[in-house]
């Protein structure tokens, strides 16, 4: 365990030398100071009587409690969509750069198992991200929370559907990493299963009529339950914060499934590769 947690410290350090990690907390920061400031509520007699963001006042035929459901929607989408993207942007090059000829020497001659090296590295990169999400997740649902007195524990549970996501899909860009060693490329391959095949594999029903056999249609399903499910993983973090029942928890068990697999692929793959 000291071995691994000696890993996810270099991982870290070397996300602070490259600026990743204070970027991600400078960006946080900046965003929570802004709710901080941009959100003012005036109550009078125990009622609120104007709530006003950015300067902008609230339609008052609207609930306080809608109001602060839907900021905390609006920040949880876009962490689950832009945050994700500058996360797995920002960690793309933290697996292909170990692999390189003399950090990879280094590491190997230290007393490592294969599995400590990598397993370090990507709990590393999740633990960064993570930090920051988290970070940014709580201090603005304190925020909304003590200036309103709505504490939405779905906003936080959202919050850990984010960093679930990260992980799954840094499991794969680690796997194809180990594969290929190109950063770029593994950052394409799994940004096509977010924005295209994903969605996609969602509305999948519409495209069978197009098929010209059932075969492609067997395929598309196969695709569907084997691949992540981003687009059902955002629907389920959307539940989460505004209190809806969640529809199916099935998408994010196959989706973590596949995390693990891709990870085991990753360290299988790396344990016979020969520097």
């Amino acid at each position: 365990m000291n071995k691994l947690m000696a890993v996810i410290q270099l991982t870290i350090r070397e996300s602070l030398a490259k600026k990743t990690f204070i970027a991600f907390f400078a960006i946080s920061t900046i965003f929570n100071l802004l709710l901080v400031f941009a959100l003012n509520l005036d109550i009078v007699d125990g009622f609120e009587s104007s709530v006003t963001i950015f300067g902008e006042e609230m339609d008052r035929m609207v609930g306080l409690q809608e109001i602060i459901f839907g900021i905390e929607g609006v920040i949880a989408a876009l962490l689950f969509t832009a945050g994700i993207f500058l996360a797995l942007f920002a960690t793309s090059s933290l697996v292909p750069s170990f692999l390189q000829k003399g950090s990879i020497d280094l590491l190997i001659s230290k007393p490592l198992s294969r599995f400590q090296i990598l397993a370090g590295r990507y709990l590393g990169a999740v633990a960064v991200v993570g930090f920051n999400i988290a970070y940014m997740i709580i201090f603005s649902w304190l925020t909304l929370s003590i200036k309103t007195g709505i504490w939405n524990i779905g906003f936080l549970y959202a919050g850990g559907m984010i960093i679930l996501t990260f992980a799954i899909l840094f499991a794969l860009m680690t796997c194809l990493s180990v594969m290929i060693q190109s950063g770029p490329f593994a950052l394409m391959i799994t940004y096509f299963m977010i924005l295209f095949l994903s969605p996609l594999l969602l509305g999948r029903d519409k495209i069978y009529a197009l098929l010209s056999s059932k075969y492609y249609g067997y395929a598309l399903d196969g695709l569907y339950h084997f691949l992540p499910k981003t687009a059902e993983l955002g629907n389920i973090t959307r539940e989460l914060v505004t209190g809806d029942p969640v529809t199916s928890w099935l998408p994010l068990w196959t989706s973590l499934a596949f995390g693990i697999l891709m990870f085991i692929s990753a360290t299988t793959i790396f344990s016979r590769k020969n520097f």
